[in-house]
């Protein structure tokens, strides 16, 4: 009797330590939902080592599909969106608004990216649980975009969002578009899509960003009413700076020289 509780208090135990080590291994997200704070992220607050070198955070060159390649497997309703965005060059008013203000994202969380190689990945993640209230784990996400150790092809972010769902049919556009239409753009996806642009971008300290990158995704989770700045969601700062909040705002000419020096473009 005494040898038979012994076993059963064992494999009590075991199955303790088993369900423990299932959770222990689970994948952990870290995210973080913005606290509206306007300040342009200060580049002095990196540690010096990243001010030298420069790293690619998982962001492949890719080339922008062409109108019909964009088109191509929407529905009808997804195609009248999608060409009326491609369609959007902005708005050469020139009025400034006397009083500024600005638009977010309500709720909008970023993911620290999981691996140093995932910027697309938590980008992805974090557009879909805005948009549908889920998202899949980060390594899930990675597999579904075809991720390798050097990365995901930036053009396969626009793909798998379309794919997985939709509140919000996404287009690109080239790392050539003038600055007018990206600012239309990014206003347009803020306050009449409800949904975060994602954009490849190049950084550099010498031109004010907190760290150097040859290739690098973000979101843009808030835009002010002169277009003149927007507001960055990051996946990788915390990479760099483990303190440092993963929201910041930059003037719409930084992240458009940001775009234009990587060569991917952006998606809305």
């Amino acid at each position: 009797m005494i040898k038979k509780k012994m076993v059963a208090i064992m494999l009590c135990f075991g199955m303790l330590f088993s369900t423990s080590v299932t959770a222990l291994a689970a994948e952990t997200e870290i995210g973080e939902t913005d606290d509206y704070v306007e300040v342009e992220r200060d580049e002095t607050s990196v540690n010096a080592q990243y001010s030298l070198g420069s790293v690619n955070t998982g962001d492949l060159l890719s080339p922008v599909e062409s109108v019909d390649e964009q088109l191509s497997g929407l529905s009808e309703d997804q195609i009248e969106i999608a060409v009326k965005k491609l369609n959007d060059e902005g708005d050469d008013s020139g009025i400034t608004p006397y009083a500024t203000t600005w638009n977010y994202l309500s709720g909008f969380t970023i993911y620290k990216q999981a691996e140093s190689y995932y910027c697309v990945v938590a980008s992805c993640k974090a557009a879909m649980q805005y948009l549908t209230g889920s998202s899949d784990s980060q390594s899930t996400i990675a597999s579904a975009l075809g991720t390798t150790t050097s990365g995901t092809p930036f053009s396969n972010a626009k793909t798998y969002l379309n794919d997985h769902q939709t509140a919000n049919t996404y287009i690109s556009k080239g790392a050539s578009t003038v600055q007018s239409t990206m600012e239309s753009n990014f206003y347009s996806a803020i306050n009449t899509y409800n949904a975060p642009p994602l954009i490849s971008v190049k950084l550099s300290t010498t031109n004010g960003w907190a760290y150097n990158t040859s290739g690098h995704t973000m979101c843009i989770s808030g835009a002010r009413s002169d277009k003149a700045y927007f507001r960055i969601a990051d996946p990788y700062i915390q990479w760099v700076d483990s303190d440092a909040s993963m929201f910041y705002s930059k003037s719409a000419s930084s992240i458009h020289t940001a775009i234009s020096d990587r060569g991917n473009g952006y998606i809305y």
